[in-house]
């Protein structure tokens, strides 16, 4: 069965154009409606979405609600996470939309390392809490696919990595989440590996033996729109999805789309 995947950070679906001398975003206004008709004309069979933008504290969503419609994928599942900055009176989490069935689904809390900072402008910044969507997916009446969605800490806005050994615990209990069981899956997200390739940076994952990453690009040919040097989203699959085919987009959000078309 050929399936295809798409991983995006909508950045709560404002238009982005990158950062003035300040180093603060330029937007050029909120316009989810665009996100809405990219999704539809690359036609995915399973969408998973971070920054999604949602209405009320229960994850309610009409941006996903659109989706839903305009993609015909009828199942989806939202997680609410923090208030949206960027858009008044809206929230922004993660989600899940697909065209197969979801038979099982649970959200988990990643460990927070509880730190904070004062950024240059004077504001005291503290740690967020993320999240991780799982979800499994009956894809005929005989397979099914287990799904992880995600979006990982920002320790670069607290000028920390993930990846310094004084992390290595945390490390460890969140890769103890999003390793999957020994059966197909996928792992997709925003994982902030900012200068750094995610083998390097997240080791207890074990990409290469029990995961690999279906899309690959070079961040700076993305600048500056695109903050960073390194790619910090992935898909990733274990060894017995076959790749087809994969690219990414640069378009609205400050982040590439992922796209990948495989084999099950």
């Amino acid at each position: 069965m050929r399936i295809k995947i798409i991983f995006a950070n909508v950045i709560q679906g404002m238009i982005h154009l990158g950062y003035n001398d300040r180093k603060e975003n330029i937007f050029a206004g909120f316009h989810p409606e665009k996100y809405v008709d990219f999704f539809a004309d690359e036609e995915p069979d399973i969408l998973c979405l971070a920054e999604c933008l949602m209405d009320k504290p229960d994850g309610t969503s009409e941006f996903v609600e659109k989706i839903s419609q305009a993609c015909q994928l009828p199942y989806y599942k939202n997680l609410k996470g923090e208030k949206a900055f960027f858009v008044a009176d809206k929230f922004y989490g993660l989600s899940i939309c697909t065209k197969f069935p979801i038979t099982e689904y649970q959200t988990l809390k990643l460990a927070n390392p509880q730190i904070e900072t004062v950024r240059p402008n004077g504001e005291h910044w503290f740690m967020h809490d993320k999240y991780i969507q799982k979800a499994n997916l009956q894809i005929s009446a005989d397979k099914n696919v287990c799904l992880i969605n995600t979006h990982m800490f920002p320790f670069q806005h607290f000028n920390r990595h993930f990846w310094d050994s004084e992390f290595a615990a945390y490390r460890e209990q969140w890769a103890k989440m999003l390793i999957p069981e020994p059966n197909l899956s996928f792992i997709t997200g925003d994982f902030n590996t900012v200068d750094i390739a995610i083998e390097q940076a997240f080791p207890e994952l074990q990409i290469g033996e029990k995961l690999h990453s279906l899309v690959a690009y070079d961040g700076k040919k993305y600048q500056p729109q695109y903050p960073y040097n390194t790619q910090i989203e992935y898909i990733l699959a274990t060894p017995d999805i076959k790749l087809l085919a994969a690219h990414e987009k640069m378009l609205y959000s400050d982040h590439p789309f992922l796209i990948a078309e495989v084999e099950i």
